[in-house]
C-alpha cells in the first residue's frame, strides 16, 4: 500500500512540474511579445514594419521613417583606359549595398587617374584629392577592387589608398580605423587573384580597417562582364553581391569621421 501511495505522489509531482514548466513557457512567450511590441513602438506606431536584412537579397519593407541622409559606402577600384572588368565587378557589389538602404559613391579608373602621384610633403591638395579624402571620411564602409598586376594591386589603386595618409591625424577616425572593408580582385588567371587579395588585406590591416570575411576573387579569363551589370557566371555575380551585403551588415558598427 505504501508503494502505491508513493507512486501516486511521484506521478502528481511530475504533473505539477510539467504544469509549472508550461506556465514558465507561457510567461516567456508573453514577455517576448511585449518586447517585440516595444521594439515596433520605438519605430513608430505598433504594427509598423521594421527593415530586416537576410543573407539573400530579401529585404522586408523599410520603416516609415528614414534618416535624413543615408549612410555612405565608398567604392574604390578600376583601371585607366576605359570601363574595366574591375569596375563592373565593383558596381555589382555597390548595387547590392544600395539594396540594403545605403548611399554609394564610386571612384573608378577615370576618377583615380586624375589623382596626382601622392606627395606626402605637398602643402596643398587638388580638388580631386580633396573630394576623394572627404568621401572616405564621410563613409561608414569601403569596398576596394583592384586588378592583379604582376601579383599585386595596381599602381592607380595603391596611389589612391596612399592619399588616405591625409587622415592620419583625424581625431575621431584616422585612416580606415574600425571600418568594414570589402575586397575584390580581378585577374587573367587564378594565381594573381589570390596574391592580390592577400595584398589588399595587408593594406587594409595597415590602415586599421576590418576586411570582411568574404573576398571575391575573379578570373576574367573564364568570367566575362557585360554592360548591363551582369556576368557570364551567375555564381560570380552572387559572390560580388555577398561582398556588398557583408559590408552593409557591418557598416552600422562604424562611425564616420565627420
Amino acid at each position: 500500500m505504501l508503494n502505491v501511495y508513493g507512486g501516486l505522489a511521484t506521478a502528481l509531482a511530475v504533473v505539477g512540474l510539467a504544469v509549472a514548466g508550461l506556465a514558465v513557457v507561457g510567461l516567456a512567450v508573453v514577455g517576448e511579445r511585449e518586447r517585440t511590441e516595444a521594439l515596433l513602438s520605438s519605430c513608430g506606431e505598433t504594427g509598423n514594419s521594421v527593415s530586416m536584412t537576410f543573407e539573400q537579397d530579401e529585404t522586408v519593407a523599410a520603416p516609415d521613417t528614414l534618416p535624413a541622409v543615408l549612410p555612405l559606402v565608398v567604392g574604390i577600384g578600376g583601371t585607366i583606359g576605359g570601363v574595366s572588368s574591375t569596375e563592373r565587378a565593383l558596381r555589382i557589389a555597390l548595387d547590392a549595398v544600395e539594396k540594403q538602404g545605403y548611399r554609394t559613391q564610386m571612384f573608378g579608373g577615370a576618377d583615380m587617374a586624375r589623382l596626382p602621384l601622392y606627395d606626402p610633403k605637398a602643402t596643398t591638395r587638388t580638388p580631386d584629392e580633396q573630394a576623394f579624402v572627404a568621401a572616405v571620411r564621410e563613409a561608414s564602409a569601403v569596398i576596394i577592387a583592384s586588378p592583379g598586376y604582376h601579383g599585386s594591386i595596381s599602381g592607380v589603386v595603391k596611389n589612391a589608398l596612399d592619399l588616405l595618409e591625409e587622415t592620419a591625424r583625424d581625431p575621431e577616425r584616422p585612416y580606415l580605423a574600425d571600418m568594414p572593408v570589402g575586397l575584390i580582385a580581378t585577374a587573367y588567371g587564378w594565381q594573381a587573384t589570390g596574391s592580390t587579395i592577400a595584398a589588399l588585406r595587408s593594406i587594409v590591416h595597415a590602415l586599421r580597417g576590418w576586411p570582411t570575411p568574404f573576398a571575391a576573387a575573379i578570373n576574367t579569363q573564364v568570367t566575362k562582364f557585360d554592360d548591363e551589370g551582369g556576368a557570364s557566371d551567375p555564381a560570380v555575380v552572387e559572390q560580388l553581391r555577398l561582398v556588398g551585403r557583408q559590408v552593409a551588415r557591418f557598416a552600422p558598427l562604424s562611425e564616420p569621421a565627420n
